[in-house]
C-alpha cells in the first residue's frame, strides 16, 4: 500500500522519502514567481520574504496534481492512502477527490482512499508518521484506514503566533475571532477544532502560554510523543520542550521547522505543539 500526503504534513523530503511516503506539494506564490513547496522554496526564504515586508501567496494542489500520482498506482494495482491537510484550511482535499472520481470512472476497481485529517503542519505529520508504523508492521489496509481515523479523532493542536492579524489576513482565521494581540504583551493560544483554527486563550507574555500549553498535556494525560514546531523562534521553542520535560513525564519531545506553505500562513515568531490524546 502506497501513503501520500501533501507538503503541509511540514515532514522534510528526506524523511518523506525515508518512510516511502509519496508527497504532493501546494504551491507558493511571492513577488509573481511561483515555486513548489519544499522542493523549489525553503521556510527560511518564506521567513525572509515575511521580514521583508512580501505577503507569500499558496494555492493547493490541483486535481490533475492528485490524478497523475494517483493513475500511476492505479495502474501498477497498488492500493492508496491519501491523507489530506485539513478541507477547513485549503481545497486540496478537494482536489483529490475530484481526481479520484474521475479515475474511478475508468477504473472503478482502483483502490484510492482518501482520509480529511482536519489536521495540519505536524498535527498532520504525527498521523503520517504512525500511518507509516502501521504499515511496516504489515497490517492490511482496512486496518491502517480505520487506525488513521482513530488517530485524527485523537490529534492536537496549540500553537501561539506574534501576529495574529496576519493570521486573519491570510483567511484561515476570521477577523471576527482574532484577539487584539499587539498590545501589553498579550499572546494568543489557539488551537484546532474541527479542523478550523480557533483562538482559545489570551495570556501575558510567552511563558504564561508556555504553561498553558503544558497543563493541557497534563490535562489529556499524555505520556508519549509531543512535537514542536517553530517559524524563526527556536529559543522559545527549546524554552517551551524544556517546560515539558519538567513538569511532565514525557521525554520523548521533538523540534522541527515549520514548512513553506504553512509559514505563509503563520508568519515569523510561531510555536506550535502536536501530540495525541489517547484517551479519546
Amino acid at each position: 500500500m502506497q501513503l501520500i500526503v501533501d507538503s503541509c504534513s511540514d515532514i522534510s523530503i528526506d524523511e518523506l522519502n525515508r518512510m516511502d511516503v509519496e508527497m504532493i506539494p501546494l504551491k507558493i506564490t511571492i513577488d509573481d514567481e511561483d515555486y513548489l513547496d519544499q522542493y523549489e522554496i525553503s521556510s527560511t526564504e518564506v521567513l525572509d520574504a515575511i521580514s521583508d515586508g512580501k505577503r507569500p501567496l499558496t494555492s493547493q494542489a490541483n486535481p490533475e496534481d492528485f490524478t497523475k500520482v494517483f493513475r500511476k498506482y492505479v495502474d501498477q494495482d497498488e492500493p492508496t492512502l491519501y491523507m489530506a491537510l485539513s478541507s477547513e484550511l485549503s481545497g486540496t482535499y478537494q482536489s483529490a477527490v475530484i481526481a479520484r472520481d474521475t479515475i474511478l470512472d475508468d477504473h472503478p476497481d482502483a483502490d484510492i482512499t482518501i482520509i480529511d485529517t482536519k489536521a495540519a503542519s505536524y498535527g498532520l505529520g504525527l498521523i503520517v508518521e504512525r500511518a507509516h508504523g502501521y504499515v511496516k508492521e504489515g497490517l492490511a489496509k482496512e486496518e491502517v484506514v480505520a487506525k488513521v481515523e482513530k488517530d485524527v479523532k485523537a490529534i492536537r493542536h496549540f500553537f501561539t503566533v506574534d501576529d495574529l492579524d496576519y493570521l486573519a489576513k491570510g483567511g484561515r482565521l476570521s477577523k471576527g475571532q482574532a484577539f487584539l494581540g499587539g498590545l501589553l504583551n498579550i499572546k494568543p493560544l489557539l488551537h484546532v477544532e474541527e479542523g478550523k483554527l480557533v483562538p482559545l486563550e489570551k495570556h501575558r507574555g510567552i511563558k504564561k502560554v508556555h504553561s498553558s500549553m503544558v497543563k493541557h498535556l497534563i490535562a489529556d494525560n499524555v505520556s508519549r510523543e509531543v512535537h514542536i514546531t517553530q517559524a524563526n523562534a527556536e529559543s522559545q521553542a527549546e524554552q517551551l520542550k524544556q517546560k515539558i520535560l519538567d513538569g511532565t513525564d514525557i521525554t520523548d519531545v521533538k523540534i522541527s521547522t515549520i514548512g513553506p506553505t504553512i509559514s505563509s500562513h503563520t508568519g515569523n515568531g510561531t510555536v506550535a505543539m502536536f501530540y495525541f490524546n489517547e484517551g479519546v
